[in-house]
């Protein structure tokens, strides 16, 4: 009896299953494209409303540039502001320092004496590098203005004004005639500045101080330049020299390593590039360009 009920289930078991497979088998092969072609549109469709990779890739830089240009802006006043603010306790320091030697000098000893000085002139030495750390802020931040800049003349008010500094100092300075440029006057009287003011700081161990400032041609664009008879320095160690606070080993001159960095700084904003050349105890040339 089982098996009899068994073999009459089978052929409707498998009638179902032939039924449904028949079905799905003679669906008209027109309804097939069709719905093929509605899912090529409808990814078609999807791929036109997303952004292309390159769109994407775009956006985020963009996004990257925004957000660091306002955080290298919120630095930089950072920064102004600290330096700012510093000024003022340091400059009170001094002040005291200074009435204490005038006003206290027969009561000190020579070791209360030695310690004021040492005050006295960590305090200037610290207002200094302030002064540095706020000339670079502002190198890139100041509006520029274009005129006509006579350097040869711009050059030998720096050059007078290092020489009265130091009246006994044995210098020979040769500053080319006739160069000119169009440009920010104050921008400009920065470079000169700290380029010539590096070579007379570098070369003040020598017996006489030699600094040339001239002009020269590459590629038949006017190069500028400021050469000097210092110790020079190893070529191996030339991409520190335009980073802030860092300072060539050899060159025994102090300083805080903000000037030649504040120079690159106005350089490549003016579409110019600045590089030196140079050699252990062969002296050192700096040269740079302005658009």
């Amino acid at each position: 009896m089982y098996l009899e009920t068994e073999r009459r289930r089978q052929p409707q078991l498998w009638s179902g299953r032939s039924q449904s497979a028949e079905r799905n088998r003679c669906q008209p092969v027109e309804a097939t494209g069709m719905r093929r072609s509605a899912d090529r549109e409808q990814l078609a469709r999807g791929t036109e409303s997303s952004p292309a990779t390159g769109e994407l890739d775009a956006q985020g830089l963009l996004r990257k540039l925004q957000l660091l240009t306002v955080q290298n802006s919120e630095l930089e006043a950072f920064n102004a502001t600290v330096s700012h603010d510093l000024c003022t306790p340091l400059t009170t320091i001094n002040g005291y320092c200074q009435v204490l030697r005038e006003l206290c000098s027969d009561q000190l000893d020579a070791n209360a004496k030695e310690y004021l000085q040492g005050i006295y002139e960590g305090t200037l030495r610290m207002k200094e590098l302030i002064t540095s750390m706020l000339d670079f802020s502002r190198a890139t931040q100041a509006a520029k203005h274009q005129e006509t800049v006579d350097l040869s003349e711009m050059a030998g008010l720096v050059a007078k004004e290092l020489k009265s500094a130091t009246p006994k100092r044995r210098t020979a300075i040769r500053i080319g005639k006739g160069l000119t440029v169009s440009g920010d006057p104050g921008l400009w009287r920065s470079v000169l500045d700290n380029l010539i003011g590096n070579a007379w700081k570098h070369s003040a161990g020598r017996e006489k101080t030699s600094i040339v400032f001239g002009q020269a041609d590459l590629a038949g664009k006017p190069v500028y330049f400021v050469r000097d008879n210092g110790p020079g320095f190893d070529m191996a160690q030339a991409d520190r020299l335009f980073l802030p606070f860092q300072r060539v080993s050899g060159t025994g001159a102090a300083g805080h390593g903000i000037g030649l960095a504040t120079v690159d700084r106005i350089v490549k904003r003016n579409g110019g590039r600045v590089w030196a050349e140079s050699a252990p105890g062969a002296g050192a040339t700096f040269y740079f360009t302005m658009e």
